[in-house]
């Protein structure tokens, strides 16, 4: 990666990467953090560090055992042949080769320059050290200063933690110490695989993700907005989007084998708890949709699929209407993220949930019922697997709600899946807004819609993620088609936290819903 060899000590191990293709949702190349140690771990006193403290190459030691993938590129400037001076200039020489920067130690020396790369960077206090790392600096980026003089610290990208070093604490106080600096680090993984990412794009839309915003009729898109959003996503995320036309998506289709489609079709409908109101053949169709996209996927070299395609042929006849939903489920089975309506700035709302706890994502329309504090989102889909491993959710197949022929049973009557997901587990509601620079964010806990709404599996879509909140007024009032568009992602789990740590890591804003 180009880092200068000036006979500066490297304590750190690198990592051998076990082989694997980002084409199933594994890590390229390793991510590479560029480690300071500014300390020993203590403000020793003259008799010396203390008995039993952790020792620089015991925490690196640590780390490198706790987060695989991981090169950690360490410096430690209480080495006498290793200057303040000399680490910063390799830090600013090696920056575009680095995807992120770990300071341990309050700052003795206080040379704040080491915290305001522009890189993700994490500050790590030891508990019991003199008391220097400004944490209103690193939060807000603003310091009313008595002081004069010295630089004017802007654009920082700046999370702190904390160790107990001493061992003074509970053990369970240290180990959670430690796991969180760990869950971290992992952002900064997350962050540089989601530079990686590039996103196939098949739609008949003219202007990405067109359905979303679905508000004010009189207002319209920009004529440079695909050239706008576009630019914006690989700057700020370094994400691409490789748009191709509905017209090879046709062509693919023609060129999969139908033996092929009706094994994966025989494996949907074995593994459902029903087939509903459509047909193995509408199936079938769904099966050669998914197959289809696979082969563009792997041909232009992306690890996501976004996708508005509404017919196998394009002929405008009812009979060749298809619905992905039942492929894009196969596709997040494998780790690879898929949604069913072209919406980049969900897709980067999965892809992030996934990088970060190996969850994939619902994508729905959000609907806010302020009486009964509840918030859900409905499609006719969702991941089977939201927990990331081998646990499955029951699902039912249908006939897409969507369809005009829709409990015919006729052609054309497409599939949607009825997917339950159980009550009462932490549900995390967000969105990414790449043109404004902020995430979007509210929680609460999944919970029966057939306790609270008559006939409820026959409304709308087919299924429906149901979140009890604290307060769906509050949520309801930041509720802007226009600016923030009408779906959401929903993800298992609490991630308000890692979301807002997230946020500061990338310099966008998160706005809390609910807060």
């Amino acid at each position: 990666m180009g880092m200068k060899k000036s006979g500066v000590r490297i304590l750190a191990c690198v990592l051998v990467l076990a082989s694997g293709s980002l084409l199933e949702g594994k890590v390229g190349e390793n991510t590479k953090i560029y480690v300071v140690f500014v300390n020993q771990g203590c403000s020793c006193p003259a008799g010396g560090a203390p008995e039993g403290l952790i020792t620089n190459e015991e925490v690196l030691h640590k780390l490198q055992g706790k987060c695989s993938g991981v090169d950690f590129i360490a410096r430690d400037i209480t080495k006498r042949d290793i200057s303040i001076g000399a680490v910063l200039n390799e830090l600013e020489g090696s920056k575009e080769g680095l995807d992120g920067v770990l300071i341990l130690g309050a700052l003795g020396n206080r040379e704040y320059r080491l915290a305001f790369t522009g890189l993700p960077t994490i500050c790590v206090y030891s508990l019991f050290e003199w008391m220097n790392i400004p944490y209103k600096l690193y939060n807000t980026g603003k310091e009313n200063s008595i002081k004069v003089g010295g630089p004017e610290y802007k654009a920082g990208k700046i999370l702190t933690a904390q160790l107990d070093r001493r061992n003074v604490c509970a053990p369970p106080v240290a180990s959670a110490m430690f796991e969180d600096l760990v869950n971290k680090i992992k952002i900064i993984q997350a962050i540089k695989k989601l530079k990686e990412s590039r996103i196939l794009v098949v739609t008949t839309t003219r202007y990405l993700g067109q359905v979303d915003y679905q508000g004010d009729a009189n207002k319209h898109f920009p004529e440079d907005y695909n050239e706008r959003y576009t630019r914006a996503l690989k700057e700020s995320l370094g994400v691409e989007l490789v748009r191709i036309e509905p017209k090879e998506f046709y062509e693919a289709v023609k060129k999969v084998e139908e033996g092929q489609a009706e094994e994966i079709a025989k494996i949907w409908i074995d593994e459902a708890q029903g087939l509903k109101d459509t047909t193995e053949s509408e199936v079938i169709k769904t099966a050669k949709s998914y197959l289809a996209f696979e082969a563009l996927r792997k041909k232009y070299n992306c690890n996501a699929v976004s996708t508005h395609m509404r017919s196998l042929t394009g002929s405008g006849k009812v009979e060749d209407m298809v619905w992905p939903g039942l492929g894009l489920m196969e596709f997040q089975k494998r780790g690879i993220q898929a949604i069913c309506q072209e919406y980049e700035n969900i897709m980067v709302a999965h892809l992030l949930g996934y990088y970060l706890t190996g969850r994939p994502s619902m994508l729905g329309d959000l609907i806010i019922d302020t009486f009964n504090n509840i918030t859900l989102l409905t499609h006719c889909g969702a991941p089977i697997n939201p927990y990331g491993d081998d646990r499955r959710i029951p699902y039912i197949i249908w006939s897409h709600a969507q369809s005009p022929v829709r409990n015919t049973l006729k052609p054309g009557s497409g599939t949607g899946a009825q997917v339950n997901y159980p009550v009462n587990e932490p549900v995390t509601i967000w969105k990414v807004y790449v043109l404004h620079k902020k995430i979007g964010v509210h929680t609460g806990k999944t919970a029966d819609g057939h306790s609270l709404y008559k006939d409820f599996d026959g409304i709308m879509c087919r299924t429906k993620l149901i979140v009890k909140v604290d307060d769906a007024k509050k949520i309801q009032k930041h509720f802007s088609p226009d600016e923030y568009g009408i779906h959401r992602a929903g993800t298992l789990g609490d991630l308000r936290e890692r979301i807002k740590d997230l946020a500061t890591l990338i310099g966008f804003e998160v706005i809390e819903e609910d807060k």
